[in-house]
């Protein structure tokens, strides 16, 4: 077995089972994917997005790499910042795009990172998968298409968007032939230049003149000073496993580990059981409170007094239905494993001259900016909840996976790591089980729990919401096992395959 890889749609598994074929290692082959699904997610990720990704090797020490987006420090007077809404069905929702959303971007950076001190085979082979579906052209799955009409008013903001995304005047969908060669070009300017030409080259001089044409906060100088940082995960036992995680400072992987480590001993009798959801719930809630108050300064100093006085109390007060973010996770031969999750907000709508590639609107999202937008100090890395996890047994990886989702990734994550290892479900009904999450006093629950346990739960909880089928609201978790099993989620399409 050379690997198995579960992520958010069938075009971005297949970019890294190729490489996987080709006898690269998990490190090749999630570099491939991820630069893959900015052809095949197009709504979900970008290079001009960020994120995080735990690699953890035979013989040699877990590291994460922390990639995500960071604040400029330049205010413009009158940036181009516009409100936008989008239409869930159920309910409308506001976002804020333009170019004066952009934050610095982190992606490709990363992932430039990651293959060099990880990756087996030449960048060239790792990139050919993204390049060919830029060249040639790919089909959205449906439900890809669908996010993209979902976020229309974006993907049509501008006119350099619309010739990408609805060329004679149509949005692509799952009917069209997609193709990008611009970001095709773009790759092979990576390849050959590296990360210096997105950071200090040419598309970093267009990012700058882009910015200042269009009243956006990012100079080149920010581009520059850019850096991706290593960090130690946090490290937790459950159960007698070990769990790794995104550490401090950002609150998801500290947010998981306190919900397990509150119900570590506790009896949860079988899933789905009265027992279980309340103790789950239960324990769902303490951690909001200890999400109120999180840690002491002392730990991270300043950042963390602005998460417990503002972070935290405002993130809870806009949930973000879409999630706009994508995970992917993979395992290979050698026991090397890899789980990534990424973002491009929704998308600002910009598009960076000559490289199809579409710019974040990380300054745009109300979740991340909980003092009003621009309030944040110069240079600080944006809070997150993503959590790309790895569950050890032995040292060994027992389970990767990580989701999407926004702020339901650490009920998803939590739920699906009970499901595995207290529960003893299967991998593929670990994921696709029903879920829980608990928000401002209210529990969000999918169906399949017995209706007697749903009515005892709104005899505790009267604001309890019942959806009607699973949902994307409940994250997106990608995972996969050593023992090579793996399940993408149906909510969002995942997929997984092996060879």
């Amino acid at each position: 077995m050379k690997g198995i890889i579960a992520a958010g749609d069938r075009l971005t598994a297949e970019a890294g089972i190729e490489i996987l074929k080709k006898g690269g290692n998990a490190f090749d082959a999630v570099v491939a994917a991820v630069f893959a699904s900015y052809m095949a997610e197009p709504a979900l990720t970008s290079p001009a997005g960020g994120g995080f990704l735990l690699a953890v090797e035979t013989d040699k020490e877990p590291v994460v790499y922390d990639f995500f987006v960071d604040v400029p420090p330049y205010r413009e007077e009158n940036p181009d910042f516009f409100k936008i809404t989008v239409d869930f069905g159920d309910a409308l929702q506001d976002f804020h795009i333009g170019c004066g959303a952009v934050a610095v971007p982190g992606n490709v950076a990363g992932l430039l990172r990651v293959h060099k001190e990880k990756g087996k085979l030449p960048l060239k082979e790792v990139l050919r998968p993204a390049i060919r579906y830029a060249t040639e052209g790919i089909k959205l799955s449906p439900l890809q298409a669908s996010f993209v009409k979902l976020l229309s008013p974006i993907f049509t903001a501008t006119e350099d968007s619309r010739k990408i995304f609805a060329p004679d005047g149509k949005l692509i969908d799952e009917r069209t032939i997609f193709r990008n060669p611009q970001y095709g070009e773009f790759l092979k300017l990576i390849e050959e230049k590296g990360q210096w030409a997105f950071y200090e080259g040419e598309i970093a001089d267009r990012i700058d003149e882009l910015s200042v044409k269009h009243h956006g906060h990012i100079r080149k100088e920010d581009l520059e000073r850019y850096k991706v940082v290593e960090r130690e995960p946090l490290k937790f036992d459950f159960k007698g496993f070990k769990v790794l995680t995104n550490p401090p400072p950002f609150p998801g992987g500290i947010l998981i580990a306190f919900t397990l480590k509150l119900l570590e001993n506790e009896d949860l009798d079988c899933f789905g059981s009265k027992r279980h959801l309340l103790k789950l719930i239960k324990s769902m809630e303490e951690t909001q409170k200890f999400r109120e108050v999180f840690v002491d300064e002392g730990i991270s100093g300043d950042f963390y007094k602005f998460l417990r006085e503002d972070f935290l109390s405002g993130y809870r007060e806009n949930l973000n239905r879409f999630g706009n973010t994508t995970h992917i996770s993979v395992i290979d031969g050698d026991g090397n494993a890899a789980s990534i999750t990424t973002t491009n907000g929704e998308g600002s709508g910009y598009i960076i001259p000559e490289t199809g590639v579409i710019l974040n609107n990380m300054l745009g999202e109300e979740d991340l900016n909980p003092k009003g937008f621009f309030k944040w100090p110069p240079y600080v890395r944006l809070p997150s909840m993503m959590s790309p996890t790895v569950v050890l047994e032995d040292g060994e990886p027992r389970l990767v996976l990580g989701s999407a989702g926004s702020n339901r990734i650490r009920s998803a994550i939590v739920n699906v790591i009970l499901n595995c290892i207290v529960f003893g479900l299967d991998i593929k009904e670990a994921v696709k089980s029903p879920r829980v999450h608990y928000e401002k006093g209210t529990v969000f629950v999918e169906p399949g729990f017995e209706a007697k346990v749903i009515g005892k739960l709104k005899e505790i909880y009267p604001e309890l919401v019942e959806f009607s089928s699973l949902n994307l609201f409940f994250g997106g978790v990608q995972a996969v096992n050593s023992k090579f099993e793996g399940a993408g989620d149906p909510r969002r399409g995942g997929v997984v395959l092996r060879v």
